[in-house]
């Protein structure tokens, strides 16, 4: 049986090593988050919203692909996904498609402010799960959050100035911008692209070879 206090402690490589394994599903290891993340996001804020039933349905759809023998490398691996990209993403789809489960939004700052550290949601600013006294930094704060929470193993995020890298820094967790042009960019310049939020920097290696499989393994010139 997969608790609460277990699932914080794994990383997304673990969750997806035992549903690939059929250790647990990837339906209770959604359940398990779903559950979590209500218990614990009241006062943290970090989700603007929980997709609770598109979550259950691609868990089903991970586990008939497991029980046919297809191995997925990220396998019901629950994630957070940044409001501003959305589950069409580039980094998204390519998530899901190794077996992710978008768990839900999670916060960035509002529109039009001067400074993005922070994230906004209908019920209050995302608080730093260390010490809610204190800022999860921007703009994918709420990814952070709910990363440094336990809520998610892996969150995606995106990085033109630090936006990935300053809210990692700031929760204590690990923060990942690839190399600009590696990914597919979000804005004209080339400079903000997309980026990842995990515990580990396995999760975040996982991650690069899932969304850049090629680049992931190329070697530099000499």
């Amino acid at each position: 049986m997969l608790t609460d206090r277990l699932y914080t402690t794994l990383s997304a490589t673990d969750i997806a090593d035992l549903v690939n394994r059929g250790k647990v599903t990837a339906r209770e290891v959604v359940d398990t988050a779903l559950v979590l993340s209500a218990h614990r996001d009241g006062a943290l804020r970090a989700f603007t919203t929980i997709w609770a039933d598109s979550a259950r349905a691609l868990a089903a759809q991970v586990d008939a692909a497991v029980a046919r023998g297809i191995h997925l490398p990220l396998a019901g691996v629950p994630i957070g996904v940044k409001a501003s990209e959305g589950t069409n993403s580039f980094q998204n789809q390519r998530l899901v498609a190794a077996g992710c489960l978008p768990l839900g939004a999670t916060a960035t700052p509002r529109v039009g402010t001067s400074w993005q550290t922070y994230g906004s949601t209908d019920r209050g600013p995302t608080l730093n799960p260390l010490n809610p006294a204190w800022s999860p930094g921007g703009s994918s704060a709420g990814s952070a959050a709910a990363v440094a929470a336990g809520m998610v193993p892996l969150a995606t995020g995106s990085d033109g100035a630090g936006s990935v890298r300053i809210p990692a820094a700031w929760c204590g967790i690990v923060g990942f911008k690839p190399t600009n042009g590696r990914l597919p960019s979000g804005d004209r310049a080339g400079l903000n692209t997309p980026g990842v939020l995990t515990r580990t920097p396995l999760d975040a290696t996982a991650y690069l070879h899932v969304v850049a499989p090629a680049s992931a393994t190329r070697r530099p010139r000499r």
